[in-house]
Order: C-alpha cells, then structure tokens, then sequence
C-alpha cells in the first residue's frame, strides 16, 4: 500500500452514519493526527457532532460533502484527500464502518483502488480488513492507462480501432494485446474495465464500463506516487 513521506502520525478517511461511535473507535484505535469525514448532507448534524468530540481531543477533523452519486462522489474525495494530503502523513486508513450498504461499499471500493488499509469496526473493536499489497491501478500497465484515457476523452466509447489508436497513442497491433489480454497478463476487457462489441461493418466498439470509470477517477493518481512492483502487463 503506499506510505507518505512527510511527518508523523495517521490520516484516516471515515464515513459518517447516525452511530457516531464507530468513527470515534476507529480513530482511538490508531495515532490519528488527522480524520477526514466524508457524509451525505442529511447526515450534517452527526458529522458535526463527530467533528467537536474529536478536535476535543486534539485530532485535527476536516469535514467533506458527498453524493449523489454516491459511489462516484465518495471515489473522487477520496482520490482527491489521497492525492493532496497523503504524503504528510506516516499511513492512511480507510474506516468503511457504516450501515449504509452503499455507503460502506463505496467506502471498500475507494480503499481497493488506492491500495489503502481498511478497518471496520465490530462489537466495539476495529477490525483491520484484508490489505492488498498494491492497488489496481498498478496492476495495469501505461499502454493500457493510455488506452482508458483515451475512451474518457472520446465521451466513454469509439467505433473503430484505428480512432482508439490514434487517440491512445498505442499501436493498432499491439491493441488487441492490452485489451484481450494473453498469457503473461490480463487484458482491459477481462478486468472488466472496458467492453466490447461488434459495430457496422464488422468494426470493433469499445466502451468504458462503468469500473473503468470508477478506476481512472478513484486510481490514477497513485501510479505518480507508487513504488514500482515489477509487473503490470
């Protein structure tokens, strides 16, 4: 997962609920100098009722609106607090506590995409969730990046392949590769990050799905920061 940098101390990303305690838990749990709350707007009150306890406390709180969308809403702070702030910081924990199934599943899905630690908190513990050792962003090689720009800038989808190749940058021949996939690594359409279907005149359409949306948004910002593991594809 990455580390920052810079001082001391954990920044810890949580989201806000009517049950304030698991936020409060969670942070206790680590060296939190500082939490960022994300909560929905008819969740305000709570998240001002978190924010006075814990800077009572002497942890720094900053509070940001999210949703709707939801998902998309809490993958673009959360991507914006990482890519701002985490280089300050020793560690950053993602507390994806909340009853809200959504909620809790953006919260998860944000956590994936970076590459950060998840906790959740039961029975009035935190409980560190399985870690990943990279986030899915390093998973995938510049080539492949280049190829899912590329469909953002086109509004999502081309018609051809000779438009994705020029608009990518990457080679017609090799586009099959990075999109198919072959033995040594998977291609965009098998992790679900790009679909494909069969236009006028036998020409190939290729369409971001909606998780290649979700990875450009919520990921692409940890590739500058990111110790290289050797793979991709």
């Amino acid at each position: 997962m990455r580390r920052g940098k810079g001082g001391a101390g954990i920044l810890e990303i949580a989201g806000v609920s009517e049950d304030t305690e698991p936020v409060v838990i969670g942070v206790k749990a680590f060296p939190v100098r500082k939490v960022v709350l994300l909560y929905e707007q008819a969740r305000i009150q709570a998240a001002q009722r978190i924010h006075a306890r814990l800077e009572g406390e002497g942890v720094h709180v900053e509070r940001r609106e999210v949703g709707p969308p939801l998902l998309t809403s809490v993958l673009a702070a959360m991507a914006q607090v990482v890519r701002e702030e985490a280089v300050d910081f020793e560690d950053v924990v993602v507390n994806v506590s909340s009853p809200d199934k959504l909620f809790f599943c953006s919260l998860l899905s944000g956590a994936f995409v970076n590459g950060l630690k998840a906790i959740a908190v039961q029975d009035g513990k935190p409980v560190q969730l399985p870690v990943l050792k990279f986030s899915y962003s390093e998973m995938i090689s510049e080539s492949k990046m280049n190829i899912l720009r590329a469909l953002q800038r086109a509004g999502g989808a081309v018609d051809s392949l000779n438009t994705l190749s020029e608009m990518s940058g990457v080679e017609k021949s090799l586009l099959s590769y990075h999109i198919r996939g072959g033995r040594d690594a998977k291609g965009l359409e098998e992790l679900a990050l790009v679909a494909i279907e069969r236009a006028k005149q036998g020409r190939l359409m290729v369409s971001l799905t909606e998780m290649g949306r979700l990875m450009l948004l919520g990921g692409e910002q940890m590739r500058t920061t990111a110790v290289p593991t050797g793979g991709g594809g």
